[in-house]
C-alpha cells in the first residue's frame, strides 16, 4: 500500500510536474526527511534537492524575515508598553510579564487570523467594561486601572509593531500578515518561477488558506489534502470539518475537486484497545506489544505517545528484542537533573534572606550529584554540619572553616544583582565543565551542560538588552520559561527502526502498525484552555479558533493515523485522579458505535497484579554478637526507656541499642516535641536547684516566679540550638513552655499555701544500682528522676511527661505484674517502678507513691501508680511486696533478653 507522500508525488508526475523543480510545504521539517528520501528513490542520478519548508518556515522566507520566541521578544515589547504607559500605571518589568506572554500569544492569534487590530481592540475593551458594569458611577481604583489597561490595549500592539519594525524584528503573527501582504502584490505571482506544492495540511489560519488560494488561482500551486473520502463526506464528522470548510468556501474548488489520497480507512483494520491503571501499566502494556512486533516491520511501526512525559519511562521500558529505533521528539531539558541544579542555585539567592540562605534549599544543592561532581565528600560534610549545628539560616561564609572550595564560597556568598547571580551560574556551568571533561562515560552530562549553557547564554542577552530587569526573582520566571524551549535531541537514523514520536510528528506520515499511549479525554483531545484573555464569544465574533477547532484538530489526527494502518493498539489510563480522570478519549468510542466500520475491534483491560506484600514480621535470631554488645549494656546499665523499647518491639531495642543505628538527624526547624519537654525539664530543674532540702514557704515561690523567664531563656537555648530568638510556631511552642512551667510553680504554690509541707528532696536526679540476676550475673540499672519530694511527710518521686496521660497508663491490675513487660501501654507504670525500685535500693524506704505530673493534662494533677478497682483506679503506695513483684518482671525481662532461645521477633506498632 502506497503512502500519502508516494501518491502525491505519483500525482505531480502524472500531471506532468517536475517532482524536482517545485517547492514544497510540509507539515513540519520530519516529513520534509521523508519526502526527500521518496524523492531519491524516484530518480537515477544525483541531483540538488528541491526546496521543501515547514510552513512556519515558508511564511519567514516568503515574509523574509526570521520569527523570533515569545520569551526573546518580552525586552522589545516591555520598551512598546512603556512608550505608552507612564506614571503611576507603569508596571514594573516583573508585574509586566506575568500577563505579556499570553497578550503576545493573542496577538499572534489575532494576527494569524487577519482579525482587524482597531475594530478587534475596540471591541475588547467595550466587553471588558461590560463584564464590569455597575450602578455605582465612580469604580474603584482598582477597576479603573483595569478597564483602562483594556482600552489601551491597541496602543501597545501599535507601538510594539513599530518597535519590531524598526528593529527588524518580528514576532509570528507579524510575520503571518507581512506575508499575506507580500503575496497580495502583483510582482508575487510574476516573481514565481516554480509552483508550490502544499500537502499533509489541515487547520490552515486565514494567511494561510488566503495564500494559498491566491498560488491555487494563479496556477502556481497545488494542494494534496491527507484525508480519507469517507471521514470528509460524513458531513458532522470532526476530523474533516476544516478541508470540508475549504471545499465549501473556497472559490477555486467551485471548478476543481479536492486533491484527496485516502480510500483505505474502510478497509478491514485490527483494532486493539487496551486500559490499564496508571502511565506505569500502560508502559508495560505498549513494552509487550513492542515485543511482539516481527523484526521485519520495525521500521514501519510508530509508538506514538499523546502524553510527551512518559518518554524517559517508555525509554526504559523498551524490549530488548529492539535493537534500532529513533526518537523523534526530543527531551526538554526541564525534565532533567541538571536544569533543576541550576535552579536550586537561582532559587537558593532568590528566597534569600536578612538571616541567610534557607537550609533545605542549600541541603538540595549539596545532596544533588553534580555538588558531589564539584566537591565531593565536602558536599556530605556540609550537610553534616547544617544538621548538628541545626542551621535553619545559613549565614554567608558559614562554610569557611568547613570546606577551602571556591565553588561553595561562591554560591554561599550573597548576591545583590542580576548579572551577580548570571556570573554566579557561569562560573558553575564552567567548573562543571572542567569536572566532566576530565571523566569518563559523562556524555549525558555533557549534553546536558551545554544545553543548559546555551539556554544561561541567552537568558544573559535578555539582561544585558533590558535594563528593567533588577529584580532575581524575575531571573527565577525567565529562567523556568527559557528551559522547557531548550530540547536535547537523540541522535538516530530517523528513517531506521521504530519510530517513537509525538502526535504532531505523525502529521502526513503513514504506518502499518501504530501503538499510542494516553488516549484520554483531556490528552486526547486536550479539552478547554484557558491561556487567553479573548473570550469565547469574541472567538465566534472574529472567526478565531476556540476549543471546538482544537478539538477537530486532534480528531483529523487521530483519524489520519487510521488511513492506511493495518493494526492499531490504542493503550488510555483507566486510574482516575482528583478531577475525575480516568476516561477513554471519546475518538475510541466513535470508533467503537461507528456502524458502517469493518475495523475488528477487540477490547483488552490488564490488571498487573503486584504479588501481595506479605506482612511477616521480621525475627531476628541472637548471635553472638548480640550477646556481646548486650553484655556492654548490661556493664554500662539498663535504663528503663531502653527496656520499655524492648517491650514496645524487639526490632526497635534491636536497632538502637544493640547496632546503635539512630534516626537520621535532620534540621530541627521548630522543636519538636521531645525537645519541649527536654526544656521544660531543664528549666524546673534550674528553678528548683536551689531550694533542694528544705521546707519551702511562699517567699521562695516569689524568687521562682522571677527566675521564671530567665531559666527558661537558658534551657531554651541549651537544649535547641538556634542563633535566632522564637518566632512563628517556635514562638508559640516557647509560650506554650512557659505557661506549664508557671501551671507547676503555681501547683506547687498552692500546695504550701494550703498549709502542706512540701520539701524537695532532689530533682535531675541520676539513680543507679548493681543488681545479681539468676543464670546472668550483675547487671547494672540506671535511671534519671525528674523530682523527688515529701509532701507532708509522703514520699513522692515524680516524672515529668510533656504528652497526654491518664491514669490507666500508671495503673494495673494488681493480679497481673507481668502485663508491665508485655503492654507498651504500661510503659510509663513501669518507669515509675523502676525509679522506685532504683532508689529502693539506694535509700531504702518503707513506702512510696510514684506517679506522673502530665503538662498535657495538667488537670488532673499529680497521677499516681495505682491498683484497678472494678472500673476505676486507687493510688497504691509502693511497698516491699509491690517492688517484689516489680523485681521478679524487671528479672524476667531482663532474662528474656539473655535467653538465646527466645528471637527478636517484630511486633505489630
Amino acid at each position: 500500500m502506497n503512502s500519502f507522500l508516494e501518491n502525491t508525488l505519483a500525482d505531480l508526475e502524472k500531471s506532468q510536474i517536475d517532482t524536482t523543480a517545485v517547492t514544497y510545504v510540509v507539515p513540519s521539517r520530519r516529513v520534509g526527511i521523508f519526502l526527500s528520501r521518496h524523492i531519491a528513490q524516484r530518480l537515477e542520478t544525483p541531483i540538488f534537492l528541491p526546496k521543501i519548508y515547514s510552513v512556519e518556515e515558508y511564511i519567514e522566507q516568503l515574509a523574509e524575515v526570521e520569527i523570533l520566541n515569545d520569551l526573546d521578544l518580552l525586552p522589545l515589547f516591555y520598551k512598546a508598553y512603556k512608550s505608552v504607559e507612564k506614571g503611576k500605571d507603569l508596571d514594573t518589568f516583573d508585574e509586566f510579564i506575568g500577563w505579556a506572554t499570553t497578550i503576545l500569544k493573542d496577538f499572534n492569534e489575532m494576527d494569524r487570523y487577519l482579525v482587524d487590530p482597531q475594530q478587534f481592540f475596540n471591541y475588547l475593551g467595550s466587553v471588558k467594561e461590560m463584564d464590569h458594569w455597575a450602578l455605582n458611577q465612580n469604580p474603584t481604583l482598582m477597576v479603573s486601572k483595569y478597564l483602562r489597561f483594556w482600552k489601551k490595549l491597541h496602543l501597545y500592539y501599535d507601538a510594539f509593531q513599530k518597535l519590531c519594525l524598526e528593529n527588524e524584528t518580528v514576532y509570528q503573527g507579524m510575520a503571518y500578515r507581512l506575508a499575506f501582504a507580500k503575496a497580495e502584490q502583483v510582482s508575487f505571482i510574476s516573481d514565481l518561477k516554480e509552483k508550490t506544492v502544499f500537502l499533509g495540511l489541515n487547520a490552515l489560519n486565514t494567511a494561510e488558506a488566503k495564500i494559498i488560494q491566491k498560488l491555487l488561482e494563479e496556477e502556481k500551486g497545488e494542494v494534496y489534502w491527507d484525508i480519507d473520502t469517507y471521514l470528509i463526506d460524513l458531513p458532522f464528522h470532526e476530523s474533516g470539518k476544516f478541508i470540508r470548510k475549504f471545499k465549501k468556501e473556497w472559490k477555486y474548488y467551485e471548478k476543481k475537486d479536492l486533491k484527496l489520497y485516502g480510500t483505505q480507512y474502510q478497509t478491514s483494520k485490527n483494532i486493539d484497545i487496551h486500559s490499564a491503571a496508571g502511565n506505569l501499566s500502560m508502559i508495560q502494556v505498549a513494552a509487550q506489544l513492542m515485543e511482539q512486533i516481527p523484526q521485519e516491520e520495525l521500521q514501519e511501526t510508530a509508538v506514538i505517545l499523546a502524553d510527551e512525559r512518559l518518554l524517559l519511562p517508555l525509554l526504559d521500558a523498551i524490549p530488548k528484542n529492539i535493537q534500532h529505533f529513533n526518537v523523534t521528539m526530543g527531551l526538554s531539558l526541564d525534565q532533567l537533573p541538571l536544569s533543576a541544579f541550576i535552579y536550586d542555585i537561582i532559587k537558593l539567592h532568590t528566597e534569600a534572606t536578612e538571616d541567610g540562605f534557607y537550609y533545605k534549599g542549600m541541603v538540595n544543592i549539596l545532596e544533588s550529584s553534580f555538588a558531589y561532581i564539584l566537591i565531593e565528600d565536602n558536599s556530605r560534610a556540609l550537610v553534616k554540619f547544617i544538621r548538628e549545628n541545626n542551621l535553619i539560616y545559613i549565614a554567608p561564609f558559614s562554610f569557611n572553616e568547613i570546606t577551602k572550595q571556591q565553588v561553595i564560597h561562591r554560591i554561599s556568598s550573597p548576591i545583590q544583582h542580576v548579572g551577580g547571580l548570571i556570573d554566579l551560574i557561569q562560573y558553575v556551568l564552567e567548573e562543571l565543565k572542567g569536572k566532566l571533561f576530565k571523566e569518563d562515560n559523562r556524555r549525558l552530562e555533557i549534553e546536558q551542560l551545554l544545553g543548559i549553557t546555551e539556554v544561561v547564554q541567552n537568558l544573559a542577552t535578555i539582561i544585558d538588552n533590558n535594563q528593567e530587569i533588577k529584580d532575581l526573582k524575575t531571573v527565577a520566571y525567565l529562567y523556568k520559561q527559557l528551559v522547557p524551549l531548550k530540547n536535547l535531541d537523540f541522535i538516530g537514523e530517523p528513517i531506521r527502526g521504530l519510530q517513537i514520536m509525538g502526535l504532531l510528528e505523525t502529521r502526513a506520515l503513514d504506518y502499518k502498525n501504530i501503538i499510542m499511549l494516553s488516549v484520554n479525554e483531556g490528552i486526547l483531545p486536550a479539552g478547554k484552555s484557558t491561556a487567553s484573555y479573548i473570550s469565547n464569544d469574541m472567538k465566534h465574533q472574529f472567526e478565531l479558533p476556540t476549543y471546538s477547532e482544537k478539538d477537530s484538530v486532534y480528531a483529523y489526527h487521530f483519524y489520519r493515523l487510521l488511513h492506511r494502518v493495518e493494526k492499531a493498539a490504542f493503550i488510555y489510563n483507566t486510574e482516575g485522579d482528583t478531577l475525575g480522570g480516568g476516561e477513554k478519549s471519546r475518538f475510541l468510542t466513535q470508533l467503537e458505535t461507528d456502524a458502517n466500520s469493518h475495523h475488528i475491534i477487540s477490547h483488552k483491560h490488564y490488571i498487573f497484579k503486584n504479588s501481595a506484600v506479605k506482612e511477616e514480621l521480621m525475627v531476628i535470631k541472637k548471635e553472638s554478637s548480640y550477646f556481646e554488645r548486650l553484655q556492654q549494656i548490661a556493664v554500662s546499665g539498663f535504663s528503663p526507656s531502653a527496656l520499655t523499647s524492648y517491650v514496645r518491639n524487639p526490632i526497635d531495642f534491636y536497632a538502637s541499642k544493640i547496632l546503635r543505628v539512630s534516626d537520621m538527624e535532620d534540621v530541627e526547624e521548630n522543636i519538636a516535641a521531645n525537645t519541649m519537654g527536654s526544656i521544660i525539664h531543664e528549666a524546673l530543674d534550674k528553678l528548683y536547684q536551689p531550694y533542694v532540702g528544705r521546707i519551702l514557704i511562699k517567699a521562695d515561690f516569689d524568687q521562682i516566679k522571677k527566675q521564671m523567664l530567665p531559666e527558661l531563656e537558658v534551657a531554651y537555648q541549651k537544649e535547641y540550638i538556634s542563633t535566632s530568638d522564637p518566632v512563628g510556631k517556635n514562638k508559640i511552642i516557647y509560650e506554650v513552655s512557659l505557661h506549664y512551667i508557671k501551671k507547676m510553680v503555681q501547683s506547687d504554690l498552692d500546695l504550701v499555701q494550703s498549709g502542706c509541707e512540701l520539701i524537695i528532696k532532689s530533682v535531675e536526679r541520676k539513680l543507679e544500682a548493681e543488681i545479681k540476676i539468676p543464670q546472668i550475673g550483675k547487671v547494672k540499672i540506671h535511671g534519671m528522676v525528674d523530682r523527688i519530694d515529701q509532701l507532708d511527710g509522703k514520699l513522692r518521686i515524680i516524672d515529668y511527661k510533656s504528652g497526654a496521660t491518664d491514669k490507666g497508663n500508671v495503673g494495673i491490675d494488681p493480679e497481673d505484674f507481668n502485663i508491665l513487660s508485655g503492654d507498651y501501654k504500661k510503659a510509663k507504670a513501669f518507669q515509675v517502678l523502676m525509679y522506685t525500685y532504683l532508689y529502693s535500693l539506694n535509700e531504702p524506704f518503707t513506702e512510696a507513691s510514684a506517679g506522673i505530673i502530665s503538662f498535657k493534662n495538667f488537670d488532673q494533677g499529680y497521677i499516681p501508680f495505682a491498683f484497678k478497682a472494678g472500673r476505676s483506679y486507687q493510688e497504691k503506695m509502693i511497698d516491699v511486696e509491690v517492688l517484689q513483684n516489680f523485681e521478679q518482671v524487671l528479672f524476667a525481662l531482663i532474662q528474656e533478653l539473655f535467653n538465646k532461645e527466645i528471637h527478636l521477633t517484630e511486633k505489630p506498632v
